[in-house]
C-alpha cells in the first residue's frame, strides 16, 4: 500500500454544489470537519445540525450524506484513512474505540469539546505535511478523539427513529430481504418507507442495499474468498447480476480485484 491516507485536504465551496447533497460510503474510514456553511449531515440515517468546528468520523462502509439548507459559501476538512495510518502502537486501541459505537450514531464531536485542545491545528497538519508526519498527527488527533468518546457518550446525542428501519436492513442485508419485509418493520407504506428513506439517507432503498452488499463481497474478496461464492453470501440472486454491479462501481471486475489481492 502506498500513502495509507487517500484523501486530506481543506475544501472550499463558494456556491456548494447541489450534487454534494447524495448518499455515499467508503472503503476507508473518514475524519470530516466542518467549517462554515449551512447544512446538516446524515450517517446511516440520523440527522447531525452542524456548527463550525464540528468533527465526525465514519467508519468503513457507513452510509453518510451531506444535506444544504442553502447555498452558502461550504468548507470543510476531509480526510480519508485505511487502518495502515494509525502508528502501529496505537492502531488497535483506536480501531476498536471507532468499531464500537452502533451504527450511524454518536458520530459527531461537537466543537465545544475542544475549545482548549489543538484538533482543528491537527487537521491543518494531516493536509498540509509529508506522508509520515500525517500519520503522527492523524495518530494524535485520534487518540484524542478516544479519550473524549466517554463525554459524547454521555452527551445521550439524539437518535432519529428511523435509524432502527436502517439497523434492520444491516442485520439482515444477507438475506432475501424484500421491501415488503422493510414496509411491515417499519410500519409504513411502500411509498412512505421509499419517500422518507429517501429524506433520510439521500438515496434509495436498492441502492443503499446494493453499495452496502458491494463492500461487503470486496471485503470477503480480499480477504480470500472467491467470487463464485461471494455473490451468495452477500444477499446476491445471481452471479451475473454480481458481476455487473461490482464492476460498474468498482472499475474492475470482482475476479480482477480478487486476482489482485490473492496473487
Amino acid at each position: 500500500m502506498t500513502n495509507p491516507i487517500t484523501v486530506s485536504s481543506k475544501y472550499y465551496d463558494k456556491v456548494p454544489d447541489p450534487n454534494l447533497v447524495h448518499m455515499h460510503t467508503h472503503e476507508t474510514y473518514e475524519l470530516y470537519c466542518f467549517l462554515t456553511g449551512d447544512a446538516k449531515y446524515s450517517v446511516e440515517g440520523n440527522f447531525y445540525d452542524l456548527r463550525s468546528g464540528d468533527i465526525l468520523i465514519m467508519k468503513r462502509a457507513e452510509a453518510h450524506c451531506l444535506l444544504l439548507r442553502s447555498n452558502a459559501p461550504y468548507e470543510r476538512y476531509v480526510i480519508n484513512f485505511y487502518p495502515e495510518a494509525i502508528l502501529r502502537g496505537y492502531r488497535n486501541p483506536i480501531m476498536d474505540f471507532i468499531h464500537q459505537r452502533p451504527l450511524g450514531q454518536l458520530n459527531r464531536y461537537p466543537s465545544s469539546l475542544f475549545k482548549q485542545n489543538n484538533w482543528l491545528s491537527y487537521l491543518d497538519k494531516i493536509c498540509t505535511s509529508p506522508p509520515d508526519e500525517q500519520q503522527l498527527y492523524l495518530t494524535v488527533l485520534l487518540d484524542e478523539l478516544k479519550n473524549a468518546y466517554p463525554i459524547i457518550q454521555k452527551s445521550r446525542q439524539k437518535t432519529e427513529e428511523f435509524s432502527g428501519v436502517i439497523s434492520f436492513i444491516n442485520e439482515h442485508m444477507t438475506e432475501e430481504l424484500t421491501l415488503d419485509d422493510i414496509s411491515r418493520f417499519a410500519f409504513l407504506s411502500k411509498s412512505q418507507l421509499n419517500r422518507k428513506f429517501k429524506a433520510a439517507t439521500g438515496s434509495t432503498i436498492w441502492n443503499y442495499i446494493t453499495i452496502k452488499r458491494l463492500l461487503m463481497a470486496k471485503d470477503l474478496l480480499h480477504h480470500g474468498s472467491h467470487p463464485t461464492t461471494v455473490f451468495l453470501q452477500c444477499g446476491f440472486h445471481d452471479y451475473s447480476s454480481f458481476y455487473r454491479s461490482y464492476k460498474s462501481h468498482f472499475g474492475l471486475s470482482p475476479i480482477k480485484d480478487f486476482q489482485k489481492r490473492n496473487p
